[in-house]
């Protein structure tokens, strides 16, 4: 039975389509081919790249990685995502 709802129609444009995968690692490289840049605390720990976790800069318009709660981008500082 339906209710009448666009989004009841699976066909709909406005239906949810769910994503595949719980976890997808992007390329470690920005789309010019520079590499990704990693947080102070990560590089001093030597943390595994793929235990970092990635933040927007919106200065830098890029993705860096840090470790646990790193903030500021290592690029130019920002802290406000």
């Amino acid at each position: 039975m339906t209710t009448g709802d666009p989004s009841d129609d699976p066909v709909s444009t406005n239906a949810v389509v769910p994503f595949p995968f719980s976890r997808v690692q992007p390329a470690r490289t920005s789309d010019d081919g520079e590499p990704a840049r990693y947080g102070a605390i990560a590089v001093a720990l030597k943390i595994p790249h793929d235990q970092t976790t990635g933040h927007w800069c919106s200065r830098c318009a890029k993705i860096w990685y840090g470790y646990l709660l790193e903030v500021a981008c290592p690029q130019c500082g920002n802290r406000h995502g």
